[in-house]
């Protein structure tokens, strides 16, 4: 790329003996004479210029720091070199401190100056680069956190949830697993007025039970053993922003109360410490199970349940909004072929209507997979969805049969899960999914950690 230089020096000789060896060096040289001049210049050029390079003291009450203060104002980053013939230390500091990249003094050592120019042109195109790589990596969040719908009950729900953005109230989202209720809560957020602030993601399924109070609320150095260190935990990573409690069915009971009072006195007591900490932190909660069920269970706090509940989101699955699988389907599709560096190519109509005519029991998740199956074989192999991933390769599932006595419930549930393991290549989640149990219960179960 070649850098067009902005060179302002009321010296009409020095001006033009600069531009001459900046031009045989390969440079496109703008120059104006005075810093009124200039700053129409900079005005007109902010988009095209690389450097400026400007005498300290000018005629007209508008000198080289000023000229600099209004460039940055402009564009922080283009590098302003500030050249004069009293150069002293006081001066220099003071060009420093306002934001010079460098400071030369008259008569100019050319050598020096197209040394400078040389580096100031490198930090250019680092700042440059890393602008480009700062845009690629928003644009890649944005990607990631898009809601692609195309039914009414998904428009109606994205309405709600920007009316509800514009509280700070606690917010409730219900949903199957892989509905995408994560992305209503950042869509929530987004709208927010904590839309720059934390967003803090905790699963309750997860972390071990007996770890989720420190992990949720911190602790302190020596609170038990291993807490060789202060930690804030995930409410104080979220402080002023918002934090987003996953799986909240899954919060032990022990610990439902500090919750509650956490959410009602917006203040908290970290593991080991013993004055409570005061917080600013929004806290919107997801659940795929039925919370008033689990209330009858006993294992979920009707005045918790109550005050999570003020506004409540239920993310409608797949099945209830087919028109969404079409635009789902193209949206993997792109993003898949980028990612594999595939061709990009869309299902045909039959293709299309065989995504659309599945019931998803994982919903947007499962289509996901399917998807990125479907464009790594160039949909050549079987009917969209017809085996997970995980499933490929997998052994067949045993089929189980037991005789009265021969084996008691435990035993029973322990085999199934472990089979149900083998045939998702030990994926728990899918486990958990085919079961219709959580992670945490296949835990407990395998590990004997509870009574069944």
């Amino acid at each position: 790329m070649k850098h067009r230089i902005l060179l302002i020096d009321d010296e009409v000789a020095l001006l033009g003996t600069m531009r001459q060896i900046l031009e045989k060096q390969g440079y496109d040289i703008i120059t104006a004479h005075s810093g009124i001049e200039a700053m129409g210049i900079v005005k007109r050029e902010i988009e095209n210029l690389s450097l400026v390079l400007t005498d300290l003291l000018m005629p007209g009450g508008f000198d080289g720091i000023d000229l600099m203060e209004a460039v940055h104002q402009l564009d922080a980053d283009i590098p302003v070199i500030v050249i004069t013939a009293y150069g002293n230390v006081e001066t220099a500091v003071k060009a420093m401190q306002k934001g010079a990249f460098n400071f030369l003094t008259k008569p100019v050592n050319y050598k020096v100056l197209l040394q400078q120019i040389e580096k100031a042109a490198e930090t250019l195109s680092l700042r440059e680069e890393n602008k480009r790589l700062r845009r690629e990596i928003a644009s890649l969040q944005e990607d990631r956190y898009r809601i692609v719908h195309a039914s009414e009950k998904m428009r109606r729900l994205l309405e709600s949830a920007v009316e509800i953005a514009k509280t700070d109230e606690t917010v409730l989202i219900t949903g199957e697993s892989g509905t995408g209720k994560e992305l209503v809560a950042r869509h929530i957020l987004n709208e927010s007025p904590r839309a720059r602030r934390p967003f803090v993601a905790f699963n309750a399924a997860a972390v071990h039970p007996n770890l989720i109070e420190s992990e949720l609320f911190g602790f302190k150095k020596g609170a038990f053993t291993g807490a060789d260190r202060n930690s804030p935990g995930y409410v104080g990573a979220a402080e002023g922003g918002t934090l987003f409690i996953d799986e909240i069915g899954e919060m032990p009971t022990a610990l439902q109360p500090k919750l509650l009072r956490f959410m009602q006195e917006r203040e908290y007591l970290p593991v080991g410490a013993s004055t409570p900490v005061r917080s600013d932190v929004r806290v919107i909660a997801a659940t795929n199970k039925d919370l008033e069920k689990e209330i009858v269970k006993e294992r979920f706090r009707q005045d918790l349940y109550y005050r999570l509940s003020r506004f409540t989101l239920r993310v409608p699955p797949l099945r209830e909004r087919r028109e969404d699988i079409p635009p789902l389907v193209r949206f993997f599709a792109e993003r898949f072929a980028a990612q594999y560096k595939k061709d990009l190519r869309y299902p045909d109509e039959a293709a299309m209507a065989r995504f659309s005519d599945r019931d998803w029991p994982g919903n947007i998740r499962e289509l996901e997979h399917a998807v990125a199956r479907w464009v790594l074989t160039a949909g050549d192999r079987s009917e969209p969805g017809s085996a997970s991933p995980t499933q490929e390769g997998a052994a067949p599932a045993a089929i189980y049969s037991f005789r009265l006595g021969e084996k008691n419930m435990k035993e029973v549930e322990k085999e199934v899960i472990e089979a149900t393991l083998r045939f998702t290549g030990g994926n728990k989640g899918k486990t958990a999914q085919m079961l219709g149990i959580s992670e945490r219960t296949i835990y407990r179960k395998m590990t004997g950690d509870e009574e069944l």
